[in-house]
């Protein structure tokens, strides 16, 4: 851990106005105190001319959590081209380190029907969310990581909702994990007879006398069609209707069953059913549903949307028309062959000409500082309520910064995820939050692990020197000269092993690294 003297803790009381300074890439001054939440316009952060070096640099900030050096020197020896194809492959890259982490999480691979009444509900969230993050920072995989990402937030579950806790873990693993870079018909239909979405909204328990509407509902609005995809309340009824008997097996059996998904005919709906127009017979059964998971997802509104909410995620909070309709022509000629979706999205020039603009969420400042600066993670196991289930330090230690900044995995309430624009982000206390974590992680505070700050400033003499070095690592490209001139004129009165966590912190917490 970096020690501060009396001394230099007292030059550091000043690191709140130096923040807010390069928050506002403003002239820094002694009387400004408050936070600067809306920092600087994209645009600013931008080179004056733009080189294969910085596109490469910052297109792998777009599709990693924070590129790890070996990631750099990779994508420098093969082409960010190629680099972004073999992301596209992930099961052509071993990943047995980063699952080996994660291998000793005993409710990740567990039964549901084991975890209901086990009183293991805060052990699943504890590992699930661990595994998460280990995942995150470790994998080679970070395009199939980032969509694990994408899609969790798409088919949003509430951990905390009734006995989703027992089954979340499953819905992760045989869901969302299974089907994130594959068709996304797959994807739909698995969501559609997940237990854990069937608890989240309601279905496991509609039957013909009693019809739910809430997952029909999502299903149209958020799953597929969207909003304004051309669907009726109507049709919403109609669906609600069509996916009576879609529950889990034990049901009504004192939690015996298998936890598996199940259909119950005697529950099924069997009348006759208009639904987009199409009419279904009186007399069907669970292929009903199964015949408007097809409908949808060969609706030409699913392929707008879901290429709409691809585009937004990794270009842009306003995604180009020009990009969307591309994606969704290549959603419908590959009837939703997703890694299709994503190869024409990162291979663009609207995508190209996005890098740098977006900014980050809390989970991928969470990711990318932790990776940026080789920070090593460990996590130290789950435990049962009665023990507390805290593992001490490491990935758990860093678990509350998370939550500050205001993305706790898996607990975001209702069915549309967590947001995915600018505005939902850059409150003064998300802000505020984002600062804390800069200045924990630099200097290895609540058992945060420690940053071999000399290493990464390559060996440099004096702070000059080592803030170019840290900037090339954390940044990918050179600090502009407003942002260089307000963090060397805060440090200049520090030594420089004391300068060198103070120039991370202010990286960390800057606008030039909470965009990518």
């Amino acid at each position: 851990m970096n020690k501060l003297s009396r001394r230099d803790f007292l030059k550091l009381s000043g690191m709140t106005a130096a923040m807010t300074a390069l928050a506002a890439c403003g002239p820094l001054a002694e009387e400004q105190s408050a936070v600067a939440t809306a920092g600087p316009t994209p645009a600013s952060l931008l080179p004056t001319s733009y080189d294969e070096d910085w596109r490469l640099q910052q297109t792998l900030r777009r599709i990693t959590f924070g590129p790890t050096q070996d990631e750099v020197a990779h994508a420098y020896e093969i082409g960010i081209d190629n680099f972004i194809d073999e992301q596209l492959a992930p099961q052509t890259l071993d990943d047995s380190y980063a699952e080996s982490l994660v291998a000793g999480f005993d409710t990740l691979n567990a039964n549901p029907a084991d975890l209901v009444g086990n009183n293991m509900q805060y052990q699943t969230l504890t590992e699930l969310t661990a595994a998460t993050l280990l995942r995150g920072l470790y994998s080679r995989r970070q395009l199939y990581e980032m969509m694990v990402d994408f899609w969790s937030n798409h088919f949003n579950i509430y951990f905390r909702k009734g006995q989703v806790r027992s089954f979340k873990a499953k819905d992760d693993r045989e869901v969302i994990r299974a089907h994130a870079m594959g068709n996304f018909h797959d994807l739909l239909l698995a969501s559609a007879q997940s237990p854990a979405m069937g608890i989240y909204l309601d279905n496991f328990a509609s039957t013909a006398d009693g019809p739910n509407e809430n997952y029909a509902r999502e299903l149209l609005e958020l799953h597929t069609l969207g909003v304004d995809g051309g669907y009726t309340q109507l049709d919403v009824q109609e669906v609600a209707r069509a996916f009576t008997g879609w529950s889990l097996d034990g049901l009504g059996r004192r939690n015996q069953g298998t936890g598996d998904f199940a259909y119950y005919d005697r529950n099924h709906d069997k009348d006759a059913k208009l639904i987009l127009g199409v009419e279904f017979p009186a007399g069907g059964g669970i292929e009903e549903g199964e015949q408007i998971v097809e409908m949808l997802v060969e609706h030409p509104s699913t392929a707008d949307y879901i290429s709409w909410k691809l585009v937004q995620r990794f270009v842009s909070d306003d995604p180009p028309a020009s990009l969307v309709a591309a994606a969704a022509n290549t959603f419908s000629a590959t009837r939703g062959y997703i890694t299709a979706v994503l190869s024409t999205i990162l291979h663009s020039e609207e995508f190209k000409a996005s890098l740098a603009t977006k900014l980050k969420r809390p989970l991928e400042v969470f990711l990318s500082a932790l990776r940026s600066t080789g920070a090593k993670v460990d996590y130290q196991g789950g435990g049962e309520r009665g023990n507390g289930g805290r593992g001490r330090g490491g990935a758990q230690a860093l678990v509350g910064h998370l939550t500050l900044m205001g993305q706790p995995l898996f607990l975001w309430e209702t069915p549309d995820g967590y947001p995915d624009n600018a505005a939902a982000w850059s409150s003064t206390n998300g802000t505020l939050a984002r600062w804390n974590y800069a200045l924990a992680l630099a200097y290895g505070q609540a058992g945060i692990p420690d940053i071999d700050w000399s290493a990464l400033s390559a060996g440099a003499s004096d702070a000059a020197g080592a803030l170019d070095a840290i900037c090339q690592r954390l940044l990918g490209a050179t600090l502009p000269d407003q942002g260089r001139h307000i963090i060397l004129n805060h440090v200049r009165s520090l030594a420089l092993d004391a300068s060198l966590p103070a120039i991370g912190a202010l990286l960390l917490s800057s606008p030039y690294f909470q965009y990518r």
